[in-house]
């Protein structure tokens, strides 16, 4: 028999806590890695997203200019195999070195070509088990990179087709093997029960990988979608949810594949002294208090935000404003529900704000406004004469963090209208909004186009920062010190 542990997206979270409450938990590397067994014939694999994501290594990439204590822990439980996710981009060539070279596992990423070869990273492999089973492993991450990512962070590297390239590499190992799997930091992009289409970008292609490629078992990540094990197309392949909430378990019997999603139990795990000491100044730092709001922000469920407004995003928006001095701008809140107490530590803000975005200002019209709302009207449906939030934003992904706030002008959306034509107005100061050219203040990762707003990488950018949201928001505070909250709605849902 033989068995597999594998973990995806657990983007920096190696130690059992919750930052947001500072408080043990049953998460981490460390505690799933706690639960794995391994001998002669065990594989342990990660499908990246691995190096970012959490208080501890913004803080670690931040602080520290040598080795890795995220590819020290996965060392420490055992990994065989990883491949990249498209955060691991996000400290640029050097980090990703820092990260990859610091590894015991091989970084398999047959679509990334290092133009400099420092790094590691071969298409594939085929290893030899105790058992005298051959197992023939390929990585690829979504070829997505490119659109998202700073071109200063993908020096010397190129991204190329996750398909072909998976496609090509397991030419190469399928007579040198009896099982061939795949590591895809990629999901889905039909709806893995019924097959219904939900994307036709190349974003995600587990689908098609499965359909038209014969390796025996995909391991996806990406969508932090959680898939238990289900055979497609004669693929076994499954998903996890993120943060190191959860591993997976695969035993090969033969013909035989069969999976368990398992959440660690364990939060007694070993830490090493000099990776204490570094979560010690990380606990240090986020318990800096920074500011006071005048009113406590209250945590509130996603819908009621999207139909009453957020003060937080109101807030976002106008230190993104401030900072800009653009006309507009658009914010997105993440997919958990956070609030401020009046007192504001940092460990508020990470929790609060978790993307690692710099901001861009770009030229806009009020047709080009207009599309983004009616992106973001799409995030509501109407279900037996009440309002909920639309699938397009739940299913394969939850993906609350593509509903867009606005700041600087007023608008009203009626969802009893169809797709396309429920914005109804775009006010400013009560009057219509002018034709003429606007400037608006978004992250760089919506300027891309990303997340259903593709109009917004043919607009004109005429700034940039190099200074990451968090930071910007934490330096606002401690400048600002008492904060009055902007209590104020900028839009209205109608439903007749």
């Amino acid at each position: 028999m033989i068995k597999i542990y594998y973990t995806t997206d657990t983007h920096g979270h190696i130690f059992p806590i919750n930052y947001a409450t500072n408080k043990p938990a049953p998460v981490g590397v460390l505690a799933c890695g706690k639960e794995f067994e391994k001998d002669g014939n065990t594989i342990i694999i990660d499908a990246g997203d691995t190096i970012q994501g959490s208080p501890f290594t913004k803080y670690m990439w931040g602080h520290t200019d040598k080795g890795c204590i995220v590819s020290e822990v996965l060392n420490k439980v055992g990994y065989d195999f990883v491949t990249l996710g498209n955060h691991d981009f996000n400290y640029g060539y050097d980090g990703l070195k820092r990260y990859i070279n610091n590894l015991d596992a091989t970084c398999l990423v047959a679509n990334m070509k290092d133009m400099s070869r420092e790094i590691y990273n071969p298409d594939c492999a085929v290893i030899h088990l105790k058992n005298g089973t051959k197992v023939g492993i390929v990585g690829v991450v979504t070829d997505y990179v490119p659109i998202w990512e700073k071109p200063a962070n993908l020096k010397n590297l190129k991204i190329q087709d996750a398909f072909l390239r998976a496609q090509k590499a397991l030419d190469y190992i399928r007579d040198k093997c009896d099982i061939k799997i795949c590591i895809y930091h990629g999901g889905f992009e039909c709806d893995v029960p019924t097959g219904k289409v939900l994307s036709n970008t190349n974003e995600n292609v587990g689908y098609k990988i499965c359909k038209e490629l014969d390796f025996d078992i995909l391991l996806t990540g990406h969508q932090h979608m959680p898939l238990e094990g289900i055979n497609l197309f004669g693929t076994f392949t499954m998903q996890l949810r993120h943060n190191a909430t959860e591993y997976g378990y695969i035993e090969i019997d033969g013909e035989n594949i069969k999976s368990e999603t398992r959440k660690p139990k364990i939060m007694d795990v070993e830490i090493e002294p000099h990776w204490q000491v570094l979560q010690d100044e990380v606990d240090i730092w986020l318990d800096q208090t920074i500011g006071t709001f005048n009113k406590k922000i209250e945590a509130k469920n996603k819908l009621t935000l999207a139909l009453e407004g957020s003060t937080l995003a109101n807030f976002c928006n106008q230190v993104q404003k401030d900072f800009s001095n653009a006309d507009f701008s658009c914010t997105a809140l993440g997919n958990d529900s956070i609030g401020f107490n009046k007192k504001v530590t940092i460990r508020d803000i990470v929790s609060a704000y978790q993307f690692p975005n710099t901001l861009k200002v770009i030229e806009v019209t009020k047709d080009i406004l207009k599309e983004a709302l009616e992106r973001a009207a799409e995030y509501y449906d109407v279900m037996d004469g009440k309002i909920q939030i639309s699938d397009r934003f739940l299913i394969p992904k939850v993906e609350h963090y593509n509903f867009d706030f606005f700041l600087g002008f007023e608008y009203v959306i009626d969802v009893s209208k169809p797709l396309g034509e429920r914005v109804v107005e775009i006010n400013q100061d009560g009057k219509p909004l002018e034709d003429k050219v606007y400037t608006l203040v978004l992250s760089d990762y919506r300027a891309t186009g990303a997340g259903g707003y593709p109009f917004y990488a043919n607009c004109k950018v005429v700034k940039e920062y190099s200074v990451d949201v968090q930071e910007l928001i934490i330096e606002y505070i401690k400048e600002h010190k008492n904060i009055k909250v902007d209590k104020r709605k900028y839009f209205t849902i109608l439903q007749d």
